[in-house]
């Protein structure tokens, strides 16, 4: 049998081997295989991962390497630079970038790109990454259509990750300096910031806002912006003040905006809004008037203000000299709860410093500034254009252009209080001291003008005081010292209130009386004479009754007798329990002995009278206690304990000393006089309630005689030491240790 290529060959030993074709392919050509497929993949993968090459044109490109340096997009590698190379005219840097194609989405119109590298400065810190890993490109993505060539930014945007919701632009006649990166609030919240400080094709300056994204509902129409100072003193009648809106404003100034009027509509990317000059001239919405003055020093646009009552409702916008009249127009607005101002009859006031024979005022504008005082007048037409006075407003209630309320104050000693002095309700000018002269009975009186829009302020119970110009409150811990105006400090002033239920309106001539000081005329109550035995530090008009260290009374009158000292005094509203019968009296005076020191804080306050109210009826007379213990008076109207009577031969222990029983204090000495036999001294102890013993009777006298043998206390010793027997209720004095 012959043997053929396709039968099979058979072995001697093993029968029958089949031949198959790929046993004779080497296996020399599968790594080369696999290395093929391995080369395809991997341009595959690398061809996938892809995307577009874009353009980024930059001045400069410090520390960017082709090949080397990435681009970041949230901190991931979007893409790699591909080649660096100038602008034809060498003066740009044009970036190839590839991306990777996850993040081709970059590749759109609207897409930021910028290099990151250190940057600090008084406005932020950043770009701290570089300074160790090196320079990158970073970019924010946009929303615009595909693009391929972009023109990259020398900053970085204030926000990096997405295009803000809202951006605004401000613009005024001056812009303030403000830094990029300035804080924005809408009151007193933080809600963006300054992205830029720019020039418009005309070259007129302009603000770009960035508004975040969760504030940006409370941007309307009508917003009003103005720039914040980073520190602002204020000066004015109430003082000098210093304020700092807080670190970031002081460095880079600020800028806030509120809504005065309902809220406008809703705003798009892009609006424009004015920038007024600050808060005050913001706050005046209304529609413009134009007041016209004889000259016009003083005035500023911007500062000069319009004030109702002493209190600011508008601001001056522009100051404009007519050179045909050879006067100056001013041009104001009012706040919007006060359009009704722009009344016909209303008068306007250029107030200044003015010292003439007719008197001084406006003092208070040396430290506050010239303004405009507006006076209404009777019901009008509404009008745009008035004519102002140069004159004060006393001068205008003189002339009756205002009629109100005039009313009558005297008083035994006038203070000195000078023609168109202010008369204040509850620190408002409501009304002009007229006239100082004296009645038919020559005592001496005030004659007063109450604006007619606050007559019904005035009522018969009313009680009127002087207004210091200059106040001190001093006690523990406080020392405060005040001015009240420059206008109060040289003319005086009258201020005046209802203490208590407020009776009928007080009619045209009412008379007052006038108190020397509030807290005087805030004593309403039928006086209560009180007699003391001595009444060193009292003094009519100063001195205070208090009731658990509270004032709640005055002095009115100290009058000494042959053996004694009677006080005539009142009380506030609400205190009459303190007229009863049983209610205690004492003087409060410093005091310093061999005992202790108590009531030094009357070395500043004054001495006082401490007060605790009885039970009794209602009585007009009072004995004082002989000597005022605050604290000893405390514990005796919680607890009376046992009276004892210690007789010696002579001591140094005073009123006040403690009594003690084996180191504990267990009383006190309250009294100290001399024997009924003139042979000895009587100490008047008493021990509390809780160390008596339980079958004491009250006043219960221990004589007891120290002999001769026995050492005599010291000069110095402060206390006295007592034994008994809680059984036998024996008691033994013993001599301090």
């Amino acid at each position: 049998m012959s043997n053929t290529p396709e039968s099979p060959q058979a072995d001697e030993n093993q029968g029958i081997v089949v031949s198959h074709w790929w046993h004779r392919v080497s296996l020399a050509w599968i790594f080369p295989l696999i290395a093929a497929g391995a080369a395809v993949w991997l341009f595959w993968s690398d061809w996938s991962s892809k995307g577009p090459e874009i353009e980024i044109t930059f001045n400069t490109a410090p520390g960017l390497q082709a090949g080397k340096t990435p681009l970041l997009y949230r901190g991931v590698t979007a893409g790699i630079i591909s080649g660096i190379s100038l602008s034809k005219d060498l003066k740009q840097v044009v970036v190839r970038v590839r991306l990777k194609a996850f993040a081709s989405d970059l590749a759109r119109k609207d897409s930021i790109f910028w290099i990151d590298q250190p940057e600090v400065s008084l406005n932020q810190i950043s770009g701290l990454d570089a300074i160790v890993q090196g320079n990158t490109l970073q970019a924010r993505r946009g929303s615009g259509p595909p693009a391929t060539t972009f023109l990259g930014r020398n900053q970085a945007p204030l926000e990096p990750l997405e295009a803000p919701s809202l951006i605004l632009r401000i613009r005024a006649a001056h812009l303030p300096r403000i830094a990029r990166g300035a804080p924005i609030y809408y009151r007193g919240v933080r809600v963006g910031s300054v992205n830029n400080v720019q020039l418009d094709q005309q070259g007129q300056p302009y603000l770009e806002l960035v508004v975040d994204d969760q504030y940006t509902g409370v941007v309307h129409s009508n917003a009003r912006f103005w720039p914040l100072p980073g520190a602002a003193a204020k000066a004015g009648p109430g003082g000098l003040s210093f304020s700092v809106q807080g670190l970031a404003s002081l460095i880079q100034g600020g800028i806030e905006f509120d809504i005065f009027d309902p809220p406008g509509d809703k705003v798009a990317d892009n609006a424009e809004f004015w920038m007024f000059a600050n808060e005050d001239a913001a706050h005046a919405t209304s529609p413009p008037i134009e007041i016209t003055f004889t000259e016009g020093a003083g005035l500023t646009a911007g500062t000069t203000r319009l004030n109702y009552l002493g209190m600011p409702i508008g601001m001056v916008e522009a100051v404009k000299p007519d050179l045909a009249t050879g006067q100056v127009k001013v041009v104001a607005r009012f706040n919007p709860a006060f359009d009704a101002l722009r009344n016909e009859n209303t008068t306007f006031c250029l107030i200044r410093p003015r010292i003439s024979l007719r008197g001084v005022s406006g003092l208070d504008t040396l430290l506050s500034g010239v303004y405009i005082d507006c006076i209404p007048g009777s019901p009008g037409m509404p009008s745009d254009n008035f004519i102002g006075r140069n004159s004060p407003p006393s001068e205008v209630l003189d002339s009756g252009q205002q009629a109100g309320l005039h009313i009558t104050v005297s008083a035994k000693n006038m203070p000195s209080i000078g023609k168109g002095a202010p008369v204040i309700y509850r620190g408002i000018r409501v009304g002009v001291v007229k006239n100082k002269t004296l009645d038919e009975a020559q005592n001496p009186i005030l004659q007063i003008a109450i604006h007619k829009d606050y007559q019904r302020t005035v009522r018969s119970n009313s009680r009127f005081w002087t207004i210091p110009a200059t106040s001190i409150v001093a006690g523990p811990g406080v020392l405060e010292f005040d001015i009240s105006s420059l206008e109060t400090l040289v003319e005086g002033g009258l201020a005046f209130d209802v203490f208590g239920k407020a009776e009928e309106e007080a009619a045209h001539g009412a008379h007052f009386t006038l108190s020397a000081s509030e807290s005087a005329a805030r004593c309403t109550s039928p006086p209560i004479r009180i007699s003391f035995p001595e009444g060193q530090g009292l003094l009519a008009g100063q001195t205070q009754l208090r009731y658990l260290g509270i004032p709640v009374g005055l002095v009115e009158e100290v009058t000494p007798t042959k053996d004694h000292v009677e006080v005539v005094a009142r009380f506030h509203e609400g205190f009459d329990m303190l007229r009863r019968s049983g209610s205690s009296f004492s003087l409060v005076q410093p005091k310093i002995s061999m005992d202790g020191v108590s009531g030094l804080q009357t070395l500043i306050s004054g001495v006082y009278i401490d007060c605790a109210p009885g039970e009794g009826d209602f009585t007009e007379e009072f004995s004082a206690k002989p000597e005022a213990d605050t604290e000893w008076q405390e514990e005796e109207t919680v607890q009376k304990g046992l009276d004892i009577t210690i007789t010696t031969r002579e001591t140094s222990i005073s009123p006040g000393a403690p009594v003690f029983y084996r180191g504990l204090q267990v009383g006190k000495v309250v009294h100290k006089s001399l024997s009924a036999d003139g042979n000895g001294v009587d100490l008047y102890l008493e021990i509390q309630n809780e160390y008596a013993p339980p079958d004491s009777r009250k006043h219960q006298v221990l004589e007891r005689r120290w002999s001769q043998s026995l050492p005599r206390i010291p000069l110095g010793e402060s206390g006295v030491r007592a034994s008994f027997h809680p059984h036998t209720g024996r008691h033994r004095l013993c001599h301090p240790q």
